[in-house]
């Protein structure tokens, strides 16, 4: 892509980049934090592809002046970032003012850049001592309290606030599957989560908005594209019940609808943590959603009695059709499937009534190393760019959405990959911390320019 569609010019349409607080700040221990459940998760063996943590990781909460000049250098105007509950809120409640004066400094820098920020208030990393985590209701007005304290103390330097980033990831990757925090493995208590942290969203934003009426208030989702194995019944009920749980689950109760029976079924004797009234409490009036896309899932009926609990097993990509020859796969193994953006879009914005959209989310694993000082990450930048097409397409076609954000700024802390997967535009070495811009970076910075 050598220029931008005019529909994606930086000068009317939102350009940025994103990261998250666990997997690049690093300074754990510094400044008055407490442990989050992704610090338990990594101290436990085993959890963590390489055996790493997050306790360095990019190293940001160092050098937050120098990575966000790095922003300013490549072009961008917005970045999305995280706020660390556990950086900011004492075990007692009480405000950290020690981990404000590092957002305070960081909005500083920002501003310094004319650069926007763009808030997440949840990116999974919850306090650890917030007993039983999701899975008690209370978790839920501990984080309303911590957004009424972040609307206090820097409330009115954030012009946009995400109450959650893709509470399916925390509620099943972490309750379910285990492979995520907490590490736990019950189909009940996933869907428990699922609710008690939609229950959040509606009272954090009732808790900012008792405060600041103007901010521009949300949440981020990463709704699933799961299409079946085969077309036979059986394989087609396991692909919608694959997008009950990773899109009703969400989007229902954003709009005061109940979820699908099915799902209520499998709560168990769980489903009395739903309770009269809470639907009115997640349908608050939102401003805009963050939309998170990386790939598609293929599903077929389930094949074990695990599986049976949720209705669907997953078949990887490059087992589902061996006749495709033109299948790619990111370094992670994901599917590099730009149709599926346009299509997860598209069944969204007519099955629910979205605000104005922004893609929060978008990049891939590419692990192309430094030679000689260059990075030439060419599946990255096919990536991006194919995915660029796609959403230019869907403006085109009349769908609001109004910005873009690349994952990820940095190489960082890859989860339960560790530092084994990299999708950063720029090049981390864990060991100096030395930034290498990588031919993505460069890309992305000629396509910014092309349209100023």
């Amino acid at each position: 892509m050598k220029k931008l569609p005019q529909n994606l010019s930086p000068k009317h349409f939102e350009w940025g980049c994103a990261t998250s607080s666990f997997q690049i700040e690093g300074g754990n221990f510094e400044g008055g934090r407490v442990a989050s459940i992704w610090d338990d998760f990594c101290a436990q063996p085993g959890r963590i592809k390489d055996a790493s943590d997050g306790t360095v990781a990019c190293d940001h909460f160092h050098r937050y002046a120098d990575d966000v000049k790095l922003i300013a250098d490549l072009g961008f105007k917005h970045y999305r970032f995280s706020i660390a509950w556990a950086r900011v809120v004492n075990a007692d409640n009480s405000v950290n003012m020690a981990g404000i004066d590092f957002y305070s400094r960081l909005l500083d820098e920002l501003e310094k850049h004319r650069i926007t920020p763009n808030a997440t208030l949840f990116h999974w990393d919850l306090p650890s001592h917030l007993e039983d985590g999701w899975l008690n209701r209370d978790t839920a007005y501990r984080f309303a309290d911590y957004a009424a304290l972040i609307a206090e103390h820097l409330g009115d330097r954030l012009p946009r606030v995400a109450t959650l980033n893709e509470p399916w990831c925390s509620a099943f990757l972490g309750y379910d599957l285990g492979v995520f925090a907490p590490g736990h493995t019950n189909r009940t208590s996933s869907l428990s989560a699922a609710h008690h942290l939609m229950l959040a969203h509606g009272l954090g934003i009732q808790a900012w908005r008792s405060r600041l009426s103007k901010t521009s208030l949300g949440i981020v989702l990463n709704p699933e594209l799961c299409d079946p194995l085969t077309s036979q019944p059986e394989d087609v009920q396991a692909a919608k019940m694959a997008e009950y749980e990773r899109n009703d689950s969400f989007l229902n109760p954003l709009f005061a609808r109940e979820w699908p029976s099915v799902l209520l079924d499998q709560m168990g004797s769980r489903l009395s943590d739903r309770q009269a009234g809470d639907l009115e409490i997640t349908a608050q009036p939102l401003d805009f959603i963050g939309l998170n896309y990386y790939t598609r899932s293929i599903a077929k009926a389930p094949s074990s009695p695990e599986d049976a609990k949720r209705g669907y097993t997953f078949v990887p990509p490059d087992a589902a059709d061996a006749t495709d020859t033109t299948k790619q796969l990111t370094d992670i193994g994901w599917e590099i499937y730009p149709e599926g953006l346009k299509r997860v879009v598209n069944n969204l914005t007519q099955n629910w009534p979205l605000p104005p959209i922004w893609i929060t989310e978008n990049g891939a694993a590419d692990n192309t190393p430094v030679v000689n000082g260059s990075c030439d990450d060419d599946l990255r930048c096919a990536y991006i760019e194919q995915h660029l097409n796609k959403m230019s397409a869907l403006i085109a076609e009349g769908t609001d959405i109004r910005g873009y954000y690349v994952w990820s700024l940095l190489d960082n802390f890859e989860w339960a990959h560790g530092y084994s997967q990299r999708f950063g535009i720029v090049h981390v070495d864990f060991e100096t911390q030395v930034r290498i811009q990588k031919k993505s970076a460069s890309m992305i910075k000629a396509l910014l320019i092309s349209r100023l």
